[in-house]
């Protein structure tokens, strides 16, 4: 689609002409002679680019400049001024205009920066729009005092150019905390590269990471860049670097150490700034002391260690979980979970953490789309699959539904409670119950709180 493009100017001819000229270009454009009436164009309709003349009879263009900018998703601005307004012009830079043109404005010249300028403007609305749906599907989800804590460790180390280690269990979401690092530091505009390391052989890793020359080996038919110098300016993260072959160690601690590559074939090492994160389902410090990973490198990546909590350990997530995969899966809202198949959801330990967790949702999704899923259509082996972990002689699977609905209904009382801080009052707020009724149930449950 064509760039929407509004000329201001108190001059008729000169949005004559404009128009014409751009219009030939293919955009499409519109024209407003007053201040006043290009702000009632601009809250009505979307514009890519807005030529600003900068002196009117009785306003500034500044004005509507400073309008502009201070809105989402602004057009850009390219300013229009007479030889006499040029340190005017160059103050509209300051506040956020992309370019001034001085008149006479050259043809060429005009249509020549409005077609660089709705090139760059697209490119960066792209990307706008791209780093708004990674974050989006990015987001740790949750409301337990571990996700809070996990969010608030994440938020202070992401400025920092730091080394970070993010170790978890498979399915915790540790790719999804690196995201959030890379989305919340100073690099978040610049290239965010990942790599699985298991998945690359041991006799290419040097040249996967590092790159290589055309010819410096059988099949290096071109030059490759390397992960690291696609990362150069950015992120990279080097995921389950616990199964990286030792041979392999020596090589990338020398990178991390020097900021240092070495490209097979070439004659020079080369200088690159990354910032590395690493991932790993492995307890390093074991395989330390089993001589399967170098100390010197451990101690390297982990600069600041970042641990993500199974999904057993913070259980009260579980629900607020399985609401936001089903929406994601059903944005309309059709498919719900009954109580008992939600208290059977929220009781069962997912071995696989929350990818299997939402796994099932999507699995419910597909085959129950448009109903109230219940025991029945959830289905024993969905949650019951060799993996019950019970405090008690009964499996889970076994109890009635009265007995589900207790144990969900005891554990999320417990989870506010904790995260109230054993305030009745304000557990009953957050669980929007009365208080009379939950001090009752606190006591049947025989929980504790601060208040009794």
């Amino acid at each position: 689609m064509s760039a929407r493009i509004l000329i201001v100017d108190d001059e008729p001819n000169i949005i004559s002409s404009f128009s014409d000229l751009l219009k030939d270009e293919g955009y499409r454009v519109r024209g407003a002679s007053t201040i006043a009436e290009a702000g009632q164009l601009l809250r009505k309709n979307v514009f890519d680019l807005v030529l600003l003349d900068l002196n009117f009879p009785k306003s500034s263009g500044i004005e509507l400049l400073q309008e502009i900018t201070g809105e989402p998703n602004a057009p850009a601005v390219l300013v229009i001024s007479g030889q006499s307004e040029v340190a005017v012009a160059i103050e509209a830079l300051k506040l956020g205009a992309t370019d001034y043109l001085e008149k006479p404005v050259d043809p060429n010249r005009l249509t020549s920066t409005v077609r660089n300028i709705v090139n760059w403007h697209s490119a960066r609305r792209q990307q706008q729009q791209m780093t708004e749906e990674v974050e989006d599907r990015s987001k740790l989800l949750g409301d337990s005092s571990a996700m809070k804590s996990l969010r608030s460790l994440i938020d202070s180390a992401a400025p920092h150019d730091a080394t970070i280690l993010i170790t978890g269990e498979n399915g915790t979401g540790k790719e999804l905390v690196a995201t959030r690092l890379f989305l919340h530091s100073s690099r978040r505009e610049k290239p965010f590269i990942k790599v699985n390391c298991p998945g690359i052989p041991a006799t290419l890793f040097e040249s996967e990471l590092f790159g290589h020359k055309k010819g410096a080996f059988t099949g290096a038919v071109k030059d490759y860049p390397g992960k690291f110098r696609l990362a150069d300016g950015g992120t990279i993260l080097l995921d389950e670097i616990g199964d990286l072959p030792r041979e392999c160690q020596a090589k990338l601690l020398r990178a991390l150490e020097t900021g240092e590559i070495e490209t097979v074939g070439a004659e020079e090492s080369e200088v690159v700034d990354v910032r590395v994160i690493c991932a790993t389902n492995r307890n390093l410090e074991e395989s330390v002391k089993r001589g399967e990973f170098r100390e010197d490198l451990y101690y390297r990546i982990s600069v600041i260690s970042i641990d993500v909590p199974p999904l057993r350990d913070r259980a009260s997530d579980i629900p607020f979980l399985a609401e936001a995969f089903l929406h994601h899966f059903d944005p309309t809202g059709e498919t719900t979970f009954a109580p008992e198949a939600m208290a059977a959801i929220s009781q069962y330990e997912f071995p696989g953490n929350v990818r299997q967790l939402r796994n099932l949702v999507e699995r419910v999704t597909i085959f129950h789309r448009g109903t109230k899923v219940g025991l029945h259509q959830l289905g024993t082996t969905s949650l019951t699959d060799g993996n019950d972990h019970t405090d008690g002689s009964n499996n889970r699977h076994d109890l009635s539904l009265s007995e589900r609905t207790n144990r969900y209904e005891r554990q999320l009382i417990a989870s506010t409670l904790r995260q109230c801080e054993n305030n009745i009052s304000q557990a009953a707020r957050k669980l929007k119950v009365d208080r009379a009724n939950l001090s009752r149930k606190i006591k049947d449950y025989s929980l504790k709180s601060d208040e009794q």
